[in-house]
């Protein structure tokens, strides 16, 4: 098995999409999609999902075709795959179909192992869609993201975004296309490298997002984390008020995720954000959010003038929220 980054997968019979990072999963089934479509605009293309999944699955788009039009089959959940599936999909890896483009994402977990063991050894291409954590590793995605608008970035604003945006890359990628559709030039004229000055014009707010940050590790459970950036938040001069607010904003959204039949249209926000949160929810329940809710308003009171120690307010906030999620 080969590893390939997403930007530069090619099509192959085979082609495994492995991690948990949803934005660099996406982007190479959306690579393969467009890859597809341009090398013949009458590729089928069939999503094994949901109730397409039953016995003989595979065998119904994959098979020789009478007419032979090429087929693009995309399995975008391997891990959560029936039984039935996985057999079938041990039988084609030995002889897999010349005009099928067969993509499977599988997003963590050991199930499947035998599986991906046989794609390994047969050696299919494999995007390695891992967690991206370490701080060099994302300041060389958004340099890549730069490089293939055709835009270059200052070093010093490059470390200054990823300390900015840093904690969620699909963030961090929609940041930098903002920036570079923010700083492109006009017809005509060369485009010059982004510097800090125009980085730090974005995050000049960015105690907002330092809130998030906070809010983002209460709502995951990790009350020693939570503390630590809210200290550091408040160590900086962050007002008390913003900092509930964020965290008001992301319960919000954790509660709306948690409704039935949500969408990313009737919610109004992207595919990606609903995915995220909707994970999120999973650890949470409606007595649970229930408490987190409370805890939140009853912060806001306090730090509006209800209270005699907005910080220590937000403090207790913080860990209700964190307790509550254990709890639940």
């Amino acid at each position: 098995m080969s590893d390939v980054e997403w930007h530069s997968v090619a099509l192959a019979p085979i082609v495994l999409v492995h991690g948990t990072e949803g934005l660099i999963a996406d982007r190479a089934v959306q690579r393969l999609r467009a890859l597809a479509k341009e090398a013949d605009p009458s590729v089928e293309v069939h999503d094994l999902s949901g109730e397409a999944l039953g016995p003989g699955a595979l065998a119904q788009v994959a098979s020789p075709s009478l007419f032979g039009e090429p087929r693009l089959v995309v399995v975008p959940e391997l891990q959560s795959a029936p039984d039935s599936l996985i057999l079938e999909l041990l039988d084609y890896v030995k002889t897999p179909e010349q005009d099928v483009t067969l993509v499977l994402v599988h997003r963590g977990g050991n199930r499947g192992k035998k599986l991906l063991d046989a794609l390994k050894k047969a050696g299919v291409p494999r995007v390695d869609a891992s967690p991206v954590k370490r701080a060099a590793d994302k300041q060389a995605f958004v340099a890549a993201e730069f490089a293939r608008a055709r835009r270059r970035i200052q070093p010093d604003a490059l470390v200054a975004l990823v300390d900015a945006f840093g904690t969620d890359l699909a963030e961090l990628a929609a940041i930098s296309r903002q920036l570079i559709e923010d700083t492109t030039p006009d017809p005509g004229e060369q485009p010059a490298q982004v510097t800090v000055a125009e980085v730090h014009a974005l995050t000049s707010g960015r105690v907002e997002s330092t809130a998030f940050a906070v809010a983002d590790a209460a709502i995951a459970g990790k009350e020693q984390d939570a503390l630590q950036l809210l200290q550091q938040a408040q160590l900086a001069g962050a007002d008390p008020v913003p900092i509930v607010a964020a965290i008001a904003s992301k319960v919000r959204s954790l509660a709306k995720v948690s409704a039935p039949n949500a969408t990313p249209r009737s919610l109004g926000m992207p595919d990606w954000m609903l995915r995220n949160l909707s994970r999120e929810a999973k650890s949470w329940n409606d007595r649970s959010l229930a408490r987190a809710i409370e805890a939140v308003a009853r912060a806001d009171h306090e730090v509006k003038g209800a209270g005699r120690d907005p910080h220590w307010s937000v403090q207790r906030m913080v860990m209700e929220i964190c307790r509550a999620r254990r709890a639940r």
